[in-house]
């Protein structure tokens, strides 16, 4: 006697909790919904990322072109600096040499 009522009130979960569910077809459509909005928003985030790897890249150039910029100037007057203490030099060696030849 104990068999049967225990497979009835099985059955009666059972059917219970089935109909409480929800139906599979509403599963399904849920679940492709939100399939097709993953890609979606997949896409929408790696054209962030790209855009803000873009403006870093973008800032980077901005930031060495400045340094470059400085090295040059830099560069070129330590050349004239160079350049006028070689010119004073040979000032300096001329009339040296012509006390040497006289």
């Amino acid at each position: 006697m104990q068999k049967p009522l225990t497979y009835a009130l099985l059955l009666a979960a059972t059917l219970g909790l089935a109909a409480c569910g929800d139906k599979p077809e509403d599963k399904v459509e849920s679940a492709s919904g939100s399939a097709a909005q993953a890609p979606a928003t997949a896409v929408q985030k790696a054209g962030e990322a790209a855009k803000e790897a873009g403006a870093a890249v973008e800032e980077k150039a901005a930031e060495m072109t400045e340094k470059a910029g400085a090295a040059v100037e830099e560069a070129g007057k330590t050349m004239q600096d160079a350049g006028a203490a070689m010119q004073d030099k040979a000032g300096e060696a001329a009339p040296a040499e012509e006390q040497k030849q006289q």
